[in-house]
């Protein structure tokens, strides 16, 4: 079966234009796009696309939280979705048709509302992925099984049960969060208690520095080694290299796990990278290396043909949880989306903008379209309300990106 298409075999408008377009975007070149001359002023609520307000007002709220042991065997129910990626923490909005699907979620509420969400690779499944619990649901024999699920913890798969057509579940290890303390911690010299301090910022850490030389001298290694394992000190390393998100009104985490989680959600990386992140037991390791992602200026380009796109500093949030999210459409195809305020060699549907099922209350979108190979892109939101800021913004889908090789 096409993921892309509608249970009646056709595609739906929000994947795929009916008519290819000839509108073309204004054609900014790389070179000489006056970036300051591009307004980022936002009168938008960022906290409404969070809601998925789209899937509809009337889903039944399942109270209650299931935490599950680290280490603990368990069976799972498992959800396998190409190219989707679940991290905890991050939101998963979808809208399900088949009736074995719907089953399997049904005795998921009726049980811990925990089941299992795989990433499905060019040819096989990835044997880690994330639970999501499911907090929010309800049925409609028009619209489907329609939920909003929150990630919460990682787990390995050491064994795939097949239990029919599009049902599967596995037996899983949850996997422990290792949560480590200041390098010091059971090195630091008593006497130089007094003068310690809890740093939260930059000044702060400077002054902590003195300190930590002193307690490096009993120790067979030099301060500056044990600060690169600092998760406090990856931790403002990051967000002052997210400043360009956070100050157009982002929610960033200031712990140091949540922290790195929202990074690997939010960035755009591609599946083998996301893998990676995931497979990581402790916070420091992925906030060491997405760090390397955020020194940079990255060029995004266009995944089937490497034409230019735009950068990863025209990201910017339209809501609350980042820059990039999970969203459905009504046929229950699921996109990671990246919000741009600036993209190029995109072209636009003839179609007319709609705010049908719109993720973004307030905008219409419009089908965009890679202008060199034709692939579909995302979408260009544009104000229907003429209150709102910005007046327009690009939705792109993340698997049709790719950061350009250096």
């Amino acid at each position: 079966m096409d993921a892309n298409a509608d249970d009646d075999g056709t595609h739906s408008e929000l994947e795929y234009p009916e008519n290819r377009q000839n509108n073309v975007e204004e054609d900014y070149s790389e070179e000489n796009t006056d970036e300051t001359s591009i307004s980022t002023e936002s009168t938008f609520d960022l906290t409404l696309p969070a809601t998925h307000s789209y899937l509809g007002h009337n889903l039944e709220e399942l109270r209650g939280r299931t935490i599950l042991d680290d280490g603990l065997y368990v069976n799972l129910p498992l959800l396998v979705k190409q190219s989707v990626m679940l991290f905890p923490g991050q939101t998963l909005p979808m809208t399900v048709f088949d009736a074995q699907t719907i089953d399997m979620i049904r005795t998921c509420i009726e049980n811990d509302r925990t089941l299992g969400v795989v990433c499905l690779g060019y040819d096989k499944m990835v044997p880690i992925g994330t639970t999501a619990e499911i907090y929010e649901c309800m049925y409609d024999p028009d619209q489907g099984f329609r939920l909003k699920a929150k990630g919460r913890q990682r787990f390995k798969i050491l064994r795939v049960i097949i239990q029919g057509y599009d049902k599967i579940s596995a037996r899983v290890q949850v996997l422990p969060e290792i949560t480590l303390g200041p390098p010091f911690l059971d090195e630091r010299i008593a006497s130089l208690d007094h003068i310690r301090i809890h740093p939260k910022n930059e000044e702060d850490f400077k002054k902590q520095e003195k300190v930590e030389n002193l307690d490096a001298v009993v120790t067979p290694w030099p301060a500056w080694v044990y600060r690169q394992y600092d998760p406090l000190r990856l931790s403002l390393k990051i967000r002052q290299r997210l400043q360009f998100i956070e100050s157009k009104g982002s929610s960033i985490p200031e712990d140091p796990s949540d922290l790195s989680f929202w990074v690997a959600q939010n960035l755009l990386l591609d599946d083998n990278e996301r893998i990676v992140l995931l497979n990581y037991d402790c916070a420091i390791s992925r906030l060491q290396r997405e760090m390397k992602y955020l020194v940079e200026d990255n060029v995004f380009v266009c995944c089937n043909c490497d034409s230019y796109i735009g950068r990863q500093s025209h990201m910017f949030p339209m809501s609350k949880e980042g820059p990039q999210g999970t969203y459905c459409n009504p046929s229950g195809i699921i996109h990671e989306t990246v919000t741009l305020y600036h993209a190029q060699g995109l072209a636009l549907s003839d179609n007319p903008p709609s705010i049908n099922y719109t993720w973004f209350p307030g905008y219409a979108w419009t089908v965009a379209t890679c202008r060199n190979c034709g692939d579909h892109m995302g979408w260009r939101f544009t104000a229907v309300q003429n209150n709102l800021r910005p007046r327009a913004f690009w939705g792109l889908i993340r698997k049709s990106l790719k950061n350009k090789e250096k």
